[in-house]
């Protein structure tokens, strides 16, 4: 099963998935979530600082 939001407190990862495409959901207190899509594929952010999920929580 797909996850379909990712989520990340590291700021550099959020302004590089920004940067990708990838559509921000929230950004509350030090936490970005975005929106996960198949389209878009990312192999130079550090994936261990994003985690991935189909519950979405503020």
């Amino acid at each position: 099963m797909k996850e379909k939001f990712l989520k990340t407190t590291d700021t550099t990862t959020s302004e590089n998935l920004k940067k990708l495409g990838f559509q921000v959901v929230s950004e509350l207190n030090g936490i970005y979530i975005f929106l996960n899509t198949d389209k878009l594929q990312f192999s130079n952010i550090d994936k261990s600082k994003i985690q991935y999920s189909n519950i979405l929580t503020f």
